[in-house]
């Protein structure tokens, strides 16, 4: 259950827009995940046009702006709704029956709608958002952050307060190291383009059917195509058959995936700690 009270100071805070959404298509190929770069446009007159549906049946759980409450997950930060695209997630998801019983007679246009109206609240959390407040992150408890840190949380098991983390918190603002925890994203060089390959580049290997693997930086990967730029600096392209074989290798998986585990107090006494670390 997320805490309606900590979900605002939680929000999806993104760093400068221009930087974000430089080479936003390929930042999104690189990850295949929920992140800043993946801004999907919105249709306003759906997201307007939808409200009545929402307040009717889905506020009372999931809240007026969709941050959640005691009853109901705050779907601003739900994978399923990041990874959404015109009720291409929640559509099946409504369709097969809410867990909690909800009305699962929306036509197709009402789930299109909802997903207009989900995605701008999303976008509306941004920082490059012209609705954006910054507000105070550092809420949480810095020794519970710690032993989340060294814990449950596993963090240590990449990360080091000694090593890549020392000093981040001279480094950065409070609400970016909220953003880098939440929605890292790989190094980039001019115009978006990959950077030089570290730790935290995603990269890939294929295979076709006949011929020898190749390996590479992760340029772009869709249901059609994957690109990658190999050792030499030369960008290649295979097209996706079902005889070619893809292998991805994201350092920040386990980043991604927690983005629906963490509660608001992990991420809370994550960033106290972290802000510790000067």
């Amino acid at each position: 259950m997320r805490n309606p009270g900590g979900v605002g100071s939680v929000a999806i805070a993104l760093s400068a827009a221009a930087a974000m959404l430089a080479g936003a298509v390929t930042a999104r190929a690189q990850v295949m995940g929920a992140g800043p770069a993946d801004r999907p446009p919105v249709d306003a007159a759906s997201a307007t046009r939808v409200k009545t549906t929402w307040t009717e049946s889905c506020a009372s759980c999931h809240g007026a702006d969709a941050r959640g409450t005691e009853k109901g997950k705050n779907l601003i930060r739900s994978v399923m709704v990041l990874h959404d695209r015109n009720g291409s997630e929640i559509g099946p998801y409504l369709k097969k029956g809410h867990p909690a019983g909800a009305a699962t007679t929306f036509t197709d246009a009402q789930i299109n709608d909802l997903a207009q109206f989900l995605r701008q609240r999303v976008n509306d959390s941004f920082r490059s958002s012209p609705i954006f407040e910054p507000r105070n992150v550092l809420t949480g408890n810095a020794k519970a952050g710690e032993a989340f840190f060294n814990g449950p949380g596993r963090c240590s098991t990449c990360h080091s307060p000694t090593g890549d983390l020392a000093g981040i918190g001279k480094k950065y603002e409070p609400i970016d190291l909220q953003q880098r925890m939440v929605f890292p994203r790989p190094p980039q060089g001019r115009g978006g383009a990959a950077a030089k390959p570290t730790r935290a580049t995603a990269t890939v290997t294929v295979t076709p059917p006949s011929g020898q693997a190749v390996s590479g930086v992760l340029v772009e990967l869709n249901d059609f195509t994957v690109t990658l730029r190999d050792d030499a600096g030369v960008t290649r392209t295979f097209e996706r058959t079902k005889d070619l074989k893809v292998q991805k290798n994201d350092p920040l998986a386990a980043h991604r995936e927690m983005l629906d585990t963490l509660t608001d107090a992990n991420i809370h006494d994550l960033v106290a700690y972290l802000e510790t670390l000067k």
